[in-house]
């Protein structure tokens, strides 16, 4: 089990680690598989939610999956696992798994686990933010085999061209509140949008994040 000890940064702008990357095992030398059988499933993961509860609460319950979304998801063969690392503290993955959760339970094919950012460090440093950070949420994409074959990293792509592009410009709130709105208005739909598209490459053979 991993339990290095680990900073988090839990202010509501970024959901990263804080500091120097911290040498870390190698991909091949990390069981994923472990991991994800250390995890625990996002109803677990929500009724433990103290931090952003609310935020997590309202998530779930205005949370859908698109019928093409779900449609293209059914049609992908195999069984597929999303290890996911996050922490109840960031908005990010507040913002991101509950919508998630919805289409693990509707996909009969694949299945989710959580586990904290100490436990998935090694995760998180492997498969860093354009800029160079370790965050949360962290999702890889799991073959039957329990290889990766995919992944997705803090923030759906659009949104997270928006924050590389715009963050220095703009102070905490006014960063907070227009990342918010984005989230608001899109309903989780690129999230799962890439999922569904991580899905469908690895079953192709074109695996990659």
């Amino acid at each position: 089990m991993i339990v290095a000890a680990l900073a988090f940064f839990t202010s509501s702008v970024s959901c990263a680690l804080v500091g120097p990357a911290v040498p870390v095992a190698s991909d091949t030398a990390v069981n994923r598989e472990a991991l994800y059988r250390h995890g625990i499933p996002f109803e677990q993961f929500l009724d433990q939610a103290v931090r952003r509860r609310q935020m997590w609460l309202k998530n779930h319950a205005k949370g859908s999956v698109p019928e093409d979304l779900l449609q293209r998801a059914r049609a992908v063969p195999g069984t597929w696992y999303l290890l996911v690392v996050a922490e109840d503290a960031c908005s990010d993955s507040a913002n991101t798994l509950p919508y998630v959760a919805h289409l693990v339970s509707a996909v009969e094919g694949l299945d989710m686990r959580i586990v904290s950012s100490k436990v998935g460090r090694v995760v998180m440093e492997d498969h860093r933010t354009p800029d160079g950070r370790a965050a949360t949420p962290t999702m890889v994409l799991l073959n039957s085999g329990f290889n990766e074959v995919g992944c997705f990293i803090e923030r759906p792509r659009e949104l997270q061209d928006w924050a590389l592009e715009h963050r220095d410009e703009l102070d905490d709130d006014e960063f907070l509140e227009q990342k918010f709105a984005w989230y608001d208005r899109d309903l989780g739909r690129q999230t799962l949008s890439e999922i569904v598209s991580l899905m469908e490459a690895a079953a192709s053979g074109s695996p990659g994040c």
